[in-house]
């Protein structure tokens, strides 16, 4: 599960979209520090309407930890395209790649984009060392 954090994944954009129309829609969320698309993501198992297609990704990253909750916990519609968000951490995200990995996605790939502890905090890594004779 990826924890909260300042940076989105975002699916589902319309073909035509540009990084300032998607910097418009999110920073009524609060402030965008950047926008980078990624370019098209096919995943029969993303979309609900059958097809193949699941448009466009892009990620942002907002200048706080509250704005991206904001924006994640938000349904959002662009050009009649019901759009998804996953939290990230930018090094998961490959420059190459069009989505987060099942790995880094917070549920896997069914994840349905809401959050269920806004203020959770991660455990604790144990460091214990484990040595077979």
């Amino acid at each position: 599960m990826v924890r909260e954090t300042r940076h989105l994944w975002v699916g589902n954009l319309p073909d035509n979209i540009r990084e300032d129309r998607i910097r418009e829609h999110f920073k009524r969320y609060g402030r965008v520090q950047n926008v980078k698309l990624l370019g098209r993501m096919e995943s029969p198992s993303a979309t609900t309407n059958g097809s193949a297609n699941s448009g466009v990704c892009a990620t942002v990253a907002f200048m706080d930890i509250k704005s991206a909750s904001k924006a994640h916990n938000v349904e959002h519609v662009l050009d009649e395209r019901t759009l998804t968000t996953e939290y990230y951490e930018p090094a998961a995200i490959p420059s190459s790649a069009g989505a987060p990995s099942a790995g880094s996605s917070p549920a896997g790939s069914g994840y349905s984009g809401s959050s269920s502890s806004v203020n959770s905090t991660p455990a604790p890594v144990s460091t214990s060392r484990y040595h077979l004779s």
